[in-house]
């Protein structure tokens, strides 16, 4: 089955590191974020990918070739211009055509069942259905209302707070007939939140929503980027993971919460506390102390960390200490107080 990644976007709420790497290629536990949804589409079926690009494209095609390593074929769509999420869509129109079809945002990261997801489509004969997931705080969020049988009633974009109709966010996951092209102006800016989907949902078209209770976060934002890694570390990765190849002195301390990336020096009298990612051929000297923080693999000199570093990310060339809101409530050591 075919599915649409969306990758054209360009990261502006994750600079400066975006500024330096396209958003698709920024790494989640040492993995490009898009190599992620590559690889969950593989899972279910979803072998045939297409996805648009426009921001630095060219690092994404270098980074991805035909998707082969990653067990999928991928061709690109590159936008001079960018079109909106459903307008990249129906600029593929012609090759999305010939059956249901998923559209993936390229910076979520989610466990989702897509299988579950189409089964669910199916059974209700629906031309569009989205994942849905429960959030603590909707006003952050595009919010979906449903009935009893999942079919949506209205829509909601960041309702303020105590008026939201919904506490079930818009993953930004669907499944999609292809009579939904039709809907969409060929080679014009359109978006699905903004325009397709209200305007399905006025002529009556059937559209229905899964509630789920997958992991799912996309990295939008800087905190939610450490967020991601601190929660995907508690859930997914509990215990200490050393990499290949990677060197720990005597003397080291390392936490059992850690993720250490392949070939990586950690010097006696380094410390890596909290819920922390190393990346690959990094060098931590005695005196380091990285807390809470992620440091990415560097493209050629290893990075050598020697200070302390909290909530911190350290990218290719720059080094940004993040304040995340409300730590109590988000931290996953906080969570399990």
């Amino acid at each position: 089955m075919k599915a649409f990644v969306l990758a054209a976007g360009k990261g502006t709420r994750l600079r400066p590191f975006t500024d330096e790497l396209p958003k698709p290629l920024v790494p989640v536990l040492n993995e490009p974020v898009m190599a992620r949804v590559m690889s969950l589409c593989h899972r279910h079926g979803f072998s045939e990918l297409v996805a648009n690009v426009h921001y630095k494209a060219e690092r994404i095609i270098e980074a991805f070739g035909d998707g082969s390593r990653h067990g999928v074929s991928l061709r690109y769509s590159h936008e001079e211009k960018l079109l909106g999420t459903a307008g990249g869509v129906r600029r593929q129109g012609d090759y999305l055509a010939d059956g249901t079809f998923a559209v993936v945002s390229g910076d979520v990261v989610s466990d989702l069942d897509l299988s579950e997801l189409l089964a669910f489509h199916r059974e209700r004969g629906a031309l569009v259905t989205m994942a849905i997931k429960e959030v603590a705080d909707p006003s952050r969020f595009g919010v979906v209302v449903t009935d009893p049988t999942g079919r949506i009633t209205s829509f909601q974009e960041k309702p303020a707070p105590g008026s939201e109709r919904s506490r079930f966010a818009n993953m930004g996951i669907y499944i999609l007939e292809p009579e939904v092209l039709d809907w969409i102006p060929a080679e014009h800016a359109y978006d699905f939140g903004s325009d397709l989907f209200p305007a399905l949902l006025a002529a009556g078209a059937p559209l229905f929503a899964m509630q789920t209770d997958a992991y799912w976060s996309d990295v939008g934002t800087l905190p939610q980027y450490l967020i991601t890694h601190w929660e995907l570390l508690r859930r997914h990765h509990a215990g200490r993971r050393i990499g290949r190849h990677t060197i720990v002195e005597p003397g080291a301390s390392i936490a059992a919460e850690a993720f250490i990336g392949d070939h990586c020096h950690v010097r006696a009298g380094a410390i890596v506390t909290g819920f922390s990612c190393i990346g690959d051929h990094t060098v931590l000297e005695a005196g380091a102390h990285v807390r809470d923080s992620v440091i990415w693999s560097p493209t050629q000199t290893p990075h050598r960390v020697s200070g302390s570093l909290a909530c911190a990310i350290v990218g290719l060339n720059r080094c940004v200490e993040v304040e995340v809101a409300d730590w109590n409530h988000t931290h996953p050591a906080a969570q399990r107080a």
